[in-house]
């Protein structure tokens, strides 16, 4: 009988403790005033971006959604900046070989996280039982004690041109509320409005399979619950897409969208 008792008190010790460091965790993310900024994927010497791109360079230019955000990631974090919030941007990748990239990843203060083969599966610091590629960064952003961490992506469902128009902010169950605010900042500032998407608005996927894209990313911010979204809004395969994100202030209003809809979130906590 004394033996039951001291393994019940113990199992109620150690859950208490459980949900002691749960609360603490939940409220350091709750009065948190720093964003985290991942541009995804990464640069190669000699091969460029290694993301989503567009078939060829008919729809205005060629575009890769790595060197696009190394491009337009400063964008994003003016707004949030702006607002009064710290941001931070980082990349699981070394700075690019590329004269203007790297110019503006030492302007807007990339953390370069240098995983030894960026593309190759690691398991997550913060939570073990996660494990990607490209989790080096999320724990890197985690490190922070984000509010939020967005993922900065552009989407591709083919080799050729094609319209496709479902695009979605991906996030972990914590962050369906940051998603559904970006989304709707993505409607009401950019769809319909200078970039045709046939009246279909930006989606919310929840996503916790660590075996899609990205799953283990927003499982590993689920865990320390952080709020997190990758920006799968539009497709560098759709030819009307392609050629508004090839004007340099499309691409600049497009950045600062995902930027206020942070922001409106952040505030509406």
């Amino acid at each position: 009988m004394k033996r039951i008792l001291r393994f019940l008190i113990a199992a109620l010790v150690w859950a208490l403790a459980a949900q002691c460091a749960q609360q603490q965790m939940q409220r350091q993310v709750r009065e948190s005033r720093t964003v985290a900024l991942d541009i995804g994927h990464y640069y190669a010497p000699g091969r460029g971006g290694q993301g989503a791109r567009t078939p060829d360079a008919s729809q205005g230019g060629a575009l890769e959604e790595c060197e696009f955000w190394y491009k337009y990631a400063g964008d994003v974090k003016n707004v949030i900046e702006q607002a009064g919030y710290k941001c931070i941007v980082i990349n699981r990748g070394d700075t690019p070989t590329d004269p203007a990239l790297a110019k503006e990843a030492k302007r807007i203060g990339v953390i370069q996280v240098k995983t030894p083969q960026p593309a190759a599966v690691y398991l997550s610091r913060h939570h073990p039982k996660r494990m990607a590629v490209g989790i080096l960064s999320a724990d890197r952003a985690l490190d922070c004690k984000p509010a939020a961490v967005i993922f900065l992506h552009l989407n591709s469902d083919s080799d050729s041109w094609r319209i496709s128009n479902k695009g979605a902010f991906y996030c972990n169950p914590v962050g369906v509320t940051l998603a559904t605010t970006m989304a709707d900042t993505m409607n009401r500032r950019i769809f319909n409005c200078g970039l045709p998407n046939h009246g279909i608005p930006c989606g919310v996927v929840v996503r916790t399979d660590g075996h899609k894209g990205g799953g283990d990313w927003l499982n590993t911010c689920n865990d320390s619950f952080v709020p997190a979204a990758i920006t799968e809004a539009v497709f560098l395969s759709n030819p009307e897409h392609a050629r508004y994100l090839n004007a340099p202030a499309n691409a600049r209003q497009f950045a600062r969208a995902i930027g206020e809809g942070t922001v409106r979130y952040l505030e509406g906590r």
